[in-house]
């Protein structure tokens, strides 16, 4: 069974918006491309159209997908650019027949959104022209496409399966088919600064590829400046699990070493042997305090335990150095003992030695007389009952 295009046209619903400039950015054509399409005319002007796939009124059903094949028809032109006149030109009249020329259709853009789309279509309104005086004036809102098209029954009435498309011309009022809309008023590509004047709300409506495609550098930085934080979180981990690397490495030689189940977890393995190191820096301070007090011919526990018990509180970390450290601690020791009267005392009785040395008598006032009590390294006086 052999399937054969018909030709067709088909009528769009177009309602002007009328705002600066609002096409522009839906449709954007660089500089040189307007140079080359608007060469000769000093004051060019541009329409955007905006159509939506679905049902016409002419119970045709165009699919989404078929958008995308207009639009690059429309962008190759495969050679030769599509165009629009006033009304469509009679199927009896096509192999003769030229109007004047109102419209050329110079980029389309295709906008998906689940299984609907919308088809945004740009065209460069001829100087001159009806076209550009009834699109300034709000008088003509409605374009139709002719084309021929394949068509295979579909629900309520045929689905349009391919379209070859021919023109898109500017039709009468009140003859829409299906929904579109004339975006702005006419524009001129171009404002004050040399850029395009776009509004919010096109903005949005642009898909993330069509951003990409259009803005690149912004998209770059958006994306740059939402994952920077993630970026450097990464970084910094990255960098510690580097440092890390080697301690963790040594982990099976410390569960070895401290006995520990092969199951146990590398935290466990590591908080056990902070615990021996300290234990063992612990045992190594207390010999060297032991030591020095042995040296020191401290030998009555409680007052070693008084030592020991405000050594405890002092801050001393060990070097490795014996000499050293035990100097460091037999300077320590001295202090506490210095730094307390009871210690002192305990010390003198301990050891045997004179609270003053022999022969040395205090200076004494010659007119203070001797009392009971007074003690010096020669006399000591007591009362007498």
């Amino acid at each position: 069974m052999s399937v054969t295009a018909t030709e067709i046209f088909e009528n769009f619903d177009c309602i002007v918006e009328m705002s600066a400039d609002a096409g522009s950015g839906m449709v954007p054509l660089s500089p040189d491309a307007v140079a080359e399409i608007t060469t000769g005319d000093d004051d060019p002007k541009f329409a955007t159209f905006i159509i939506e796939s679905g049902w016409s009124k002419s119970k045709r059903y165009w699919g989404a997908e078929l958008f995308a094949n207009v639009a690059e028809q429309i962008n190759d032109g495969g050679g030769e650019p599509i165009v629009g006149y006033l009304g469509h030109i009679r199927p009896e009249d096509d192999a003769y027949s030229f109007p004047e020329i109102q419209l050329q259709w110079v980029k389309a853009r295709v906008q998906r959104a689940g299984d609907k789309a919308r088809l945004a279509v740009k065209a460069y309104v001829l100087p001159g022209t009806h076209a550009r005086n009834y699109l300034r004036r709000g008088i003509a809102r409605t374009v139709s496409w002719r084309g021929k098209a394949i068509q295979v029954p579909y629900e309520k009435g045929v689905r349009v399966s391919e379209f070859d498309i021919e023109s898109i011309d500017l039709s009468r009022p009140r003859k829409a088919g299906m929904s579109a809309r004339l975006v702005g008023a006419l524009t001129s590509e171009m404002s004050e600064e040399g850029g395009n004047s776009v509004k919010p709300e096109e903005i949005a409506a642009l898909s993330e590829n069509e951003l990409r495609a259009h803005a690149p550098t912004l998209v770059k930085s958006i994306e740059d400046a939402a994952t920077k934080p993630l970026t450097e979180k990464v970084s910094e981990m990255e960098t510690k699990d580097e440092n890390s690397k080697p301690v963790l490495a040594i982990v099976p030689q410390l569960r070895a070493v401290l006995g520990l189940d092969d199951k146990a977890d590398d935290v466990t393995v590591l908080s056990k042997a902070v615990e021996q190191i300290k234990a063992a820096g612990k045992s190594l301070r207390d010999s060297i305090v032991d030591a020095v007090l042995t040296k020191k011919k401290f030998n009555d526990p409680i007052l070693r335990r008084l030592i020991t018990s405000e050594m405890a509180g002092k801050e001393f970390t060990i070097t490795g150095n014996s000499e050293a450290d035990e100097k460091t601690v037999t300077e320590m020791v001295n202090s506490i003992v210095d730094s307390d009267d009871s210690l002192k005392k305990a010390v003198s009785e301990m050891t045997g030695d004179p609270k003053d040395p022999p022969g040395v008598t205090p200076p004494r006032n010659g007119s203070e007389p001797w009392k009971a009590g007074t003690e010096n390294a020669n006399v000591r006086v007591k009362a007498v009952s």
